[in-house]
């Protein structure tokens, strides 16, 4: 979970290198190193001081420029009154230039400092237990190698001791850069990102340990960041609030847009009642929903604000999309919404293939109008920018001739890849959801939970991506709102009720409070 204000319209994630790298441009600017270092720890001190108001705290000490920030942390909360002690994992005469500084200050104004190899264990397992928070200084963003010795053990001892954790930028013995789990890492219930998010703090299965991320301030100097190329973005609210298309107060239905939705089967209905209900709810003038024409009593009584398209089919689904009703329906949309619960039968697939090739407008492809294309993916290709694609980590494995948990463990990375490669708009849905652009920013959408995880929710998706597209968002714009507000959906559900109760219609139903909210984001 992300600690998020309201002001900032999205958070910039950054590798461990580039962080080094506005360290070191930043002391090239001249601002020394030691005022970085007092900068950092003074930003996280006063977040604990104001946020947390401990009693007693013990700050756990490594080596390096995270150790450096964690003395001056038990320095800034020592002389606001809190009890602090302090314990270095090496010895004094290994630490860095700075930190060696920083612990000289700390023992001037009178910190009390052990050295964890003269610490008896039981001395440390009471420190431990009597803490309101341990601070977890070992290692930052640096850290490449599993932990080994001393430094795995003293992790170990803490993750087993129930404590509370504060995690200074990166727990430790998590690489920054990455999701992957090396080996032992800090189990915090709280992380403090120095200035810039990274990428362990949001894919999974390092973000678990992270526990609430928040950050705090770096004094960089403005110039320094003017030429920050971040590796990706988290929307924040006020950003949100930003990408929702305009209503005008004169408009009518064909200002808000026209989608036409091609879905459902005879096994699947609900997917194409979903995909409908979330275009609505989004806001779209008019939504067609094209089906197979068997179906069009259930959808009339599902769907009385739905215009129905009634398409030829063999067994319950499309077969056919040659008709002048839908011909002339396409010449008149704003977007074009293929696939949820569509089959995956060749005649089926067939006529998918045929309806993009036909329209010449935006297109969102989903579920089964993804698979559709699973020999044939230089055909979306050359459909560029115009073409946005919803899968799961299966149905892109599908298109790559990958395995969900390939894609799954590298999925941002994959994003980045095919948007370059493909010119698409991608939206991969899971923890987190990735959304790429091939002339934007990758954008890790931080909101969500368990409740989302049932068959359905990603129909809804499919809709209200497609219904602020209608409204006027670009491509991009509307999977990040429409992801974002997907999730916050979810989030509003679980303050009161349990995730695991949520169906995709209640995720549906309270669109209208949450896009309310929304409204207020600024």
């Amino acid at each position: 979970m992300m600690d998020t204000e309201r002001g900032p319209r999205e958070r910039l994630v950054l590798t461990a290198r580039a962080q080094r790298e506005i360290d070191a441009a930043a002391v090239e600017a001249g601002v020394p190193e030691l005022d970085l270092m007092e900068s950092a720890g003074r930003s996280a001190s006063d977040w604990i001081l104001d946020r947390l108001r401990p009693g007693r705290i013990l700050v756990l000490v490594g080596a390096g420029g995270n150790g450096g920030d964690g003395l001056v942390v038990s320095r800034r909360l020592e002389g606001a009154g809190v009890d602090v002690r302090t314990v270095l994992l090496t010895p004094p005469d290994r630490l860095s230039e700075a930190s060696s500084v920083m612990l000289d200050r700390l023992r001037v104004a009178g910190g009390r400092v052990d050295l964890l190899e003269e610490l008896p264990e039981r001395d440390l397992d009471i420190a431990i237990d009597r803490s309101d928070w341990v601070v977890d200084a070992l290692f930052g963003s640096g850290l490449s190698r599993p932990l080994t010795g001393g430094a795995q053990g003293l992790v170990d001892r803490l993750n087993h001791s129930g404590a509370r954790v504060i995690s200074l930028d990166v727990p430790s013995g998590l690489p920054a850069d990455s999701g992957e789990l090396i080996g032992t890492a800090a189990r915090a219930n709280i992380t403090l990102a120095m200035a810039f998010l990274k990428p362990s703090h949001l894919l999974h299965p390092a973000s678990a340990a992270c526990g609430n991320v928040a950050i705090v301030s770096v004094a960089y100097p403005e110039d320094v960041l003017s030429d920050l190329d971040p590796w990706g973005r988290v929307p924040e609210p006020a950003g949100i609030a930003k990408r929702l298309p305009a209503r005008p107060a004169d408009g009518h239905k064909g200002t808000f847009g026209r989608v036409v939705i091609v879905a459902g089967s005879l096994e699947m209905t609900g997917a194409a009642i979903l995909a409908c209900r979330g275009a609505l709810r989004a806001g779209a003038g008019l939504v067609f929903l094209a089906a197979p024409e068997s179906l069009r009593s259930t959808f009339d009584v599902a769907l009385p604000e739905v215009l129905f398209v009634p398409l030829p089919e063999a067994g319950g689904h499309v077969a056919d999309i040659e008709t002048a009703e839908l011909e002339e329906v396409l010449g008149r949309a704003d977007v074009l919404a293929i696939g949820p619960g569509m089959t995956r039968a060749p005649e089926t697939s067939l006529a998918i293939r045929e309806l993009v090739d036909t329209f010449s407008g935006p297109i969102l492809l989903d579920a089964d109008g993804i698979a559709a294309f699973a020999s044939d993916l230089d055909r979306l290709t050359r459909l560029g920018s115009r073409l946005l694609l919803t899968p799961h980590p299966g149905e892109l494995g599908l298109l790559l001739g990958r395995t969900a948990e390939e894609i799954d463990r590298d999925r941002a990375d994959v994003v980045r890849a095919f948007v370059r490669e493909r010119g698409n708009v991608l939206l991969l849905k899971g923890r987190p959801t990735v959304i790429g652009a091939p002339e934007g920013e990758l954008h890790l959408n931080p909101t969500g939970n368990t409740g989302l995880a049932t068959g359905g929710s990603g129909d809804v998706l499919t809709g209200l991506t497609a219904g602020f597209v209608a409204g006027g968002a670009s491509l991009e714009d509307a999977a990040i709102l429409a992801a974002y507000t997907h999730g916050w959906a979810a989030e509003v559900y679980a303050r009161e009720r349990a995730e695991r109760s949520m169906t995709p219609s209640d995720l549906v139903d309270l669109l209208p409070s949450v896009l309310r909210e929304v409204e207020t984001w600024t």
